[in-house]
């Protein structure tokens, strides 16, 4: 179902569509350009990081695969390039998405964008100029130890960073769009599925088409990131949600179910139904925050019906009805034998 809120853009899908591969044009050509800049001084990088990855202090690097060296360096510097140009890919998705977006998910996506980069270049240093070095050091002294010839591929040090660090990117972005969603309010365990599917389907396509030539290595990689990522977002999937709503079922005269959700706004006194599934949420009709908490409420739970209470703003509900046009919206109803508690604000 396609949701068009008052705030969004009013533009047709093919201008969107347009603009879209307008800004991913221009990325790509911005990319492609800070791709050359890296690789024309690729050889002195790519040799200092493999003079802070040598375990050893004698002649124990080899060349093993002379082609694969020149594959690494592309890689390197495609990868650094994309890295330089990534302000410019985080202003191209806020332009680009912020007309389609409530005020909750712009904190959201802004939260993202942020937080991503920096937790990414904090994992990195300290992958790159501490872990990595001590792990290639350690294992250099058990070799030693063993009374083994030590021969390592400078290929093998360097690639081993780069799938470390592409790791880094998958996990960083996911955890950081689940952490922020939970954070902004978008996230909790009524509707963690629908983030999961999302989150962790892309994240696994990525990764599965970034070890295609290693199919075992890659669904093991892929698994192992989603375990990551499931584990940082835990304390925001399993969290109960704001609002335990319950839905009203019944039977039509055909025997089709009806799913009723009872709202009761308040903005003025009134009567409200006897019954365990109504469902308060204060000044939904002019709240802002509380109107997009019942358009996740209905996005999420899709009832058949809403039967809304202690409300005079009729054309706000008509204007969510437009919305929802497959949703009957009844404001104010008295069809239901027992009204007698009242509402005071």
């Amino acid at each position: 179902m396609s949701l068009h809120l008052s705030s969004d853009s009013n533009t047709r899908v093919n201008i969107h569509t347009n603009e879209l591969v307008a800004r991913t044009g221009i990325v790509i050509f911005l990319w492609m350009i800070a791709t050359i800049a890296w690789l024309l001084n690729i050889n002195n990088l790519v040799e200092y990081f493999v003079a802070i990855f040598n375990p050893c202090t004698g002649d124990c690097l080899n060349l093993y695969q002379p082609e694969k060296w020149s594959e690494l360096r592309w890689i390197v510097a495609a990868f650094l390039g994309l890295l330089s140009i990534t302000p410019i890919i985080n202003l191209q998705i806020w332009v680009f998405s912020k007309p389609g977006l409530t005020d909750s998910e712009q904190r959201m996506l802004r939260l993202v964008l942020l937080l991503a980069p920096v937790l990414f270049l904090i994992a990195s240093y300290v992958t790159i100029a501490e872990l990595l070095p001590k792990l290639y050091s350690i294992g250099h002294a058990v070799h030693s130890d063993y009374g083994f010839v030590t021969k390592y591929d400078a290929v093998s040090l360097i690639y081993f960073a780069m799938t470390l660090l592409w790791i880094q990117t998958l996990v960083v972005i996911s955890s950081a769009v689940m952490v922020c969603s939970g954070l902004t309010g978008n996230l909790d365990s009524s509707n963690a599925n629908w983030w999961r599917l999302r989150v962790y389907g892309f994240t696994s396509l990525v990764s599965i088409l970034s070890h295609y030539d290693r199919t075992t290595n890659g669904m093991i990689i892929t698994l192992a990131t989603i375990f990551v990522v499931e584990l940082i977002s835990r304390p925001w999937t399993t969290k109960s949600p704001k609002y335990d709503v319950k839905l009203r079922r019944s039977f039509t005269e055909e025997g089709e179910i009806i799913s009723n959700l009872e709202l009761v706004c308040g903005c003025v006194n009134g009567p409200i139904p006897q019954a365990e599934q109504c469902l308060t949420i204060q000044d939904v009709c002019t709240d802002k925050f509380a109107h997009e908490d019942l358009i996740r409420i209905v996005d999420n739970l899709k009832p058949s019906k809403i039967s809304v209470y202690c409300c005079n703003k009729y054309p706000v509900w008509d204007r969510l009805s437009n919305l929802y046009q497959g949703i009957e919206i009844i404001v104010n109803t008295d069809d239901y034998a027992a009204i007698e508690p009242t509402f005071d604000r």
